[in-house]
């Protein structure tokens, strides 16, 4: 028997679903303490969001240098200030700012 093709929207609505699954398994991985399935988890979530060019959508949940998931008192650090939300990773060091937006509006 021949395989099946999947169409593209087929193939893209799949994707997405197994990032969003990829995900939620990285949460619980990171919150037990397993890190190294989390980060494994992550790597595996992006590599089919770029193989079939859908966007994660999770994109302050993990390190973009490390992939490791942000658990906040454990490897992640939070501060604002000048506007900025500043990210660091306590994993590898890396630094992340993102723009709180406008305020008073």
């Amino acid at each position: 028997m021949a395989r099946r093709h999947l169409g593209k929207r087929d193939a893209k609505s799949i994707a997405a679903d197994r990032i969003d699954g990829l995900f939620e398994l990285a949460e619980a991985e990171a919150r037990a303490g397993k890190h190294q399935w989390a980060k494994r988890y992550v790597s595996l979530a992006l590599r089919i969001g770029e193989k079939h060019k859908v966007r994660a959508g999770h994109k302050r949940e993990y390190c973009p240098s490390c992939h490791a998931y942000y658990i906040p008192p454990i490897n992640v650090r939070s501060r604002t200030g000048s506007g900025k939300i500043i990210i660091t990773c306590l994993s590898c060091g890396h630094i992340t700012r993102f723009p709180l937006g406008k305020r008073g509006r």
